[in-house]
């Protein structure tokens, strides 16, 4: 034992062991400073959204136009014909063209058939965007249908003999008979809160992925000095400690950025602790299985998390592979788990058992790959002094050395 400490010593003595470490702290100092920041109260700034009316019905349906403008909680941005507004939808200066077709008080006018409106959307967009124009669209619909019920009503009781403001009275009873409720499940008044579990994954496997290829160089530079089970070991012990280093800088930084569980900030860092560790493990089995090549396996492996883990998109609207390795990799429970510890859930228990059982077994299959390794130099048939010459100019820079144990 006292070998495989003086062993870590010797990684810890190393340049790229240094610059391993640093490189993970530093992305969760970059993750959690600029995501948060940059996602921070997102939902309070969506007004900021433009959108533009066009009214081709004339003076007429100016008051419809008027009443629109004034009741929508977005930016209106004049517009004086189609074309003009849709150059500014193509330029995004607006996300959002309401259109008031010629014809429309009419239309409205006549209770024997629909009145239409016209919603032009540019999708070229981010998703968010299309999510709120969408929305937009729908409080705008039913804002002239109102309008529309409430002008044909008072129209009827006007003909029919009764006094104006007794017909406005009750043209305005008869159209807001229905109202809408609705109950939020955990709320989230925060966009930057819901972008957390997002943030865990990605910076958090791109950290162990960089510190996996560092540790991977020493290890190599370390083989005519130690032999392969004290090099496996002692890359752990660092692995150990930078997950320590690591959450708890991250889970720090999410705090100083108003980031907060029901369950407390320790639940938040012991937590965030364990899906370091599961992912380090992960960075870790693919090098010890591949060489130098797990670094692309690893590079791979980023996209595939944030996908199959349901950070970015529900799992549920994935295709049947992406479910089903989701069910195999470490990102799904640490988002699973960050949802419920940050925005509201049922506890963390399972998403814990399954991370355990993730980063064991992948701990034990390192394991595997070292024993199955030979000691000495590794015979890939390429020449020791002529595999520089097969690695890719633009990855000399980035791949570590051969591991020979």
């Amino acid at each position: 034992m006292k070998s495989v400490f003086q062993t870590s010593l010797l990684f810890l003595k190393n340049g790229a062991t240094v610059v391993g470490l640093i490189t993970a702290v530093l992305f969760q100092v970059f993750f959690n400073t600029i995501w948060l920041s940059g996602y921070d109260q997102v939902n309070a700034r969506m007004n900021q959204l433009a959108v533009t009316i066009v009214n081709e019905d004339g003076a007429g349906a100016e008051p419809v136009a008027k009443s629109l403008a004034e009741g929508l909680h977005f930016a209106i941005k004049p517009s004086a014909t189609m074309e003009e507004a849709r150059q500014m939808l193509t330029d995004r200066d607006v996300y959002m063209i309401i259109v008031i077709p010629s014809g429309f008080m009419q239309q409205a006018g006549d209770l024997s058939g629909p009145v239409a409106v016209k919603y032009v959307m540019n999708e070229s967009n981010v998703a968010t965007v299309k999510s709120v124009m969408q929305t937009v669209s729908a409080q705008v619909t039913a804002t002239l249908n109102r309008e529309v019920q409430q002008n044909s009503i008072r129209g009827v009781l006007n003909q029919s003999g009764m006094a104006a403001d007794q017909a406005n009275t009750m043209a305005v009873g008869l159209s807001s008979r229905v109202e809408a409720e609705v109950e939020r499940l955990n709320p989230v008044n925060n966009f930057a809160f819901s972008m957390v579990p997002m943030l865990i994954v990605t910076a958090t496997f791109t950290g162990a992925m960089l510190l996996g290829m560092n540790l991977q160089k020493v290890s190599g530079e370390l083989s005519s000095r130690a032999g392969k089970w004290e090099r496996f070991w002692a890359r752990n012990i660092i692995n150990v400690g930078a997950a320590f280093i690591v959450s708890l800088v991250g889970a720090g930084m999410m705090h100083v950025m108003g980031v907060s569980s029901a369950d407390g900030w320790w639940m938040l860092w012991l937590f965030q602790l364990l899906i370091t560790l599961s992912f380090l493990f992960v960075a870790q089995l693919s090098l010890l299985l591949l060489g130098n090549a797990g670094a692309w396996l690893n590079s791979a492996l980023l996209p595939l998390l944030m996908l199959s883990s349901g950070a970015t998109i529900p799992r549920d609207v994935m295709p049947d592979f992406y479910q089903q390795i989701g069910h195999y990799l470490p990102a799904t429970y640490a988002v699973e788990g960050m949802m419920n510890l940050v925005l509201g859930g049922d506890g963390i228990s399972h998403d814990v058992l399954l991370l355990v059982v993730i980063g064991a077994a992948t701990l034990f299959l390192g394991a595997v790959c070292t024993w199955i390794k030979r000691s000495g130099p590794a015979q890939s048939g390429i020449p020791l002094e002529s595999k520089s010459a097969a690695t890719p100019v633009a990855l000399t820079g980035n791949l570590p050395s051969p591991d020979r144990g």
